[in-house]
């Protein structure tokens, strides 16, 4: 295996939208994440909860469901988490 093989996970620039339990919407733009593709990225909750602790910092715990997230632009490639 080539030593560039394992830098083959796209790292994207995106646009988050969060919603919590009454409701208030919470918008975050322009978090670099890595990931396949805008499903893989959505559904992985490892990176949800990075972006939620950018927003909500280390405040109590806040329940921040994600609504919506927009790919905006890849910037290269990195290795898996």
């Amino acid at each position: 295996m080539h030593s560039y093989g394992k830098y083959k996970v796209p790292i994207w620039l995106s646009n988050w939208i969060f919603k919590d339990k009454k409701g208030k919407i919470y918008t975050i733009e322009l978090q670099v994440v890595k990931g396949y593709n805008k499903g893989s990225i959505f559904t992985n909750q490892k990176i949800v909860n990075k972006v939620v602790k950018k927003i909500i910092g280390s405040r109590k715990k806040h329940t921040l469901v994600p609504v919506n997230l927009t790919l905006v632009s890849q910037h290269g490639y990195g290795t898996e988490d």
